[in-house]
């Protein structure tokens, strides 16, 4: 048996350091798997981008003066459709004709609030029934089967609505529609024309381009205003 002393020396004897190159030798195997999680912690996706949406802003209604007249009889505003415009009627639409007149863009993060035609038929309710009052087409099949006095229907059909480029700093808010009068739903012609407005945008860029296709949408609500009223 060892003897007390070779036993307590023994004991006392500080423990061996692990040779250093073990420890490089880690941290090289480990390092690459640190650079892999916190790369991947800088790579997680951004929130999304927000969307900026327009209409037409609060009513406005143009106002030409006008001689006094008598009461008008009620009138019907039917269908407002937009089948020219793409599938996408929210989108806020852009053309450059100065590279490429062809081909209609569209904004990523600006959109109408509404389908256009939507925001179209409410502003032309608002232009209209200031001098008519303006029925929905059922209220008008109601009042025909009723016997009563058998109201004009308009219908309006959207052609063009985007914001038209002359060149980089330079654009219009363009619309452009077709405006159907029969004297019941789905009656007689009673008249047609098509109407086209143009508006200098303020801006380069969508929110210009939206001020300007709601003040185009006015301008042109108001011009159907005088036209029916010319039919008088």
């Amino acid at each position: 048996m060892p003897d007390q002393e070779h036993v307590n020396k023994t004991l006392m004897r500080p423990a061996r350091r692990q040779p250093r190159s073990r420890h490089r030798l880690t941290l090289l195997v480990i390092a690459p798997f640190l650079g892999a999680l916190l790369g991947g912690c800088s790579a997680l996706p951004a929130p999304p981008a927000s969307t900026t949406q327009y209409d037409f802003g609060p009513a406005v209604v143009a106002r030409a003066a006008a001689p006094a007249q008598a009461a008008l009889p009620p009138l019907t505003l039917g269908s407002v459709t937009a089948d020219g415009l793409p599938a996408d009627r929210q989108a806020l639409l852009y053309r450059y004709t100065y590279t490429d007149d062809h081909q209609l863009r569209a904004y990523q993060r600006a959109r109408w609030s509404l389908p256009v035609e939507q925001l179209l038929a409410r502003q032309l309710r608002q232009q209209l029934q200031t001098r008519w009052a303006v029925l929905t087409p059922d209220y008008g099949r109601t009042r025909t089967q009723s016997g009563e006095a058998v109201p004009r229907v308009l219908h309006v059909d959207l052609e063009r609505f985007e914001q038209i480029f002359a060149d980089s700093q330079r654009s219009n808010g363009v619309i452009e529609l077709r405006a159907t009068l029969l004297d019941s739903d789905g009656g007689r012609l009673l008249a047609q024309r098509s109407f086209r407005r143009s508006v200098d945008a303020g801006s380069a860029d969508a929110p210009g381009g939206a001020r300007a296709l709601a003040a185009a949408a006015q301008a042109v609500s108001a011009d159907i205003e005088q036209w029916l009223l010319s039919l008088q």
